[in-house]
């Protein structure tokens, strides 16, 4: 390709607030002394944006921003980062969520404001810039469904990520059936092998499941399936953005056409320099 490559992101905008502890509370009323807290960009859209920018894709991110504050903080830290932002105003303000994070890495995620559940998205006004992407990543938020009959009648390569699905919420579906590409976590589907490789034979590309520490796996119909283990690091500052960098680092070398194994590893390894940042992409 002698062009970089055109990454569309559908949906997926927060601010956020990372709290660092050394160990989870406990579910009783206390005091809690944290370690120390960040603002910044979140949510998965934001995520797998900042990532195929900082490998080089020209990328675009569309979402709904709040007119407030933590609204006008996103666009200018996406402005700084090279991003092209478009949004429509959310009535109910932007998305934000606290993150505690304990020593681990692990995380939970408190929706201080979930932003809406409902929105009519204007197809019309996202269907050009669509049209010339390399890769369309639609994030499974709810009002994002309604671009699946657009991108699928343009033919549009789509990407979903359904992170620590557990195999049973119906939310997922039409976004699984709509997918080429799909991104998954372990975390929560013992059974991840067996549900991708359902998907391979209903016609998707690629399928790729995350573990963590314990690296990736992903399946084609040609190649069947490759593990990778994640590449060690020093020392982890932050875990958030990993599973978004290990799908910017595959997708940005598949789609230059490296084979199935080339591109987890170059997720892998995107991933690893992720979690040594406090941003969702490194700076």
């Amino acid at each position: 390709m002698d062009r970089p490559l055109r990454a569309l992101m559908l949906g997926g905008i927060a601010w956020n607030t990372m709290v660092y502890l050394d160990t989870f509370p406990e579910p009783r009323p206390h005091t809690v002394f944290a370690k120390g807290s960040y603002t910044t960009v979140g949510s998965s859209g934001a995520g797998k944006a900042l990532n195929m920018r900082h490998l080089g894709a020209e990328t675009t991110l569309w979402g709904l921003l709040g007119d407030d504050e933590p609204g006008e903080a996103v666009r200018e830290f996406m402005c700084n980062r090279g991003v092209t932002l478009l949004t429509d105003v959310d009535p109910k303000g932007t998305m934000r969520h606290i993150n505690l994070m304990d020593d681990s890495g692990d995380r939970i995620s408190i929706f201080a404001n979930a932003g809406s559940h409902e929105f009519e998205v204007d197809i019309d006004r996202i269907r050009p810039i669509a049209r010339d992407a390399d890769i369309v990543s639609v994030t499974i938020m709810n009002y994002c469904r309604a671009f699946l009959p657009m991108l699928q009648g343009l033919g549009k390569p789509i990407s979903v990520d359904i992170h620590d699905w557990d195999g049973v919420n119906p939310h997922h579906d039409e976004f699984i059936t709509a997918a080429d590409y799909l991104f998954m976590s372990s975390l929560a589907m013992p059974d991840w092998r067996s549900f991708l490789e359902t998907r391979i034979a209903a016609g998707a590309t690629a399928a790729i499941c995350t573990h963590g520490a314990a690296g990736a796996s992903g399946i084609t119909a040609g190649k069947g399936w490759v593990d990778v283990p994640a590449v060690p690091v020093e020392s982890v500052v932050d875990t958030n953005g990993a599973g978004d960098a290990c799908y910017a680092g595959f997708m940005s070398s598949w789609l230059t056409g490296e084979g199935l194994e080339d591109s987890l590893r170059r997720g892998a390894a995107t991933a690893s320099a992720v979690v040594q940042s406090p941003d969702l992409a490194p700076t």
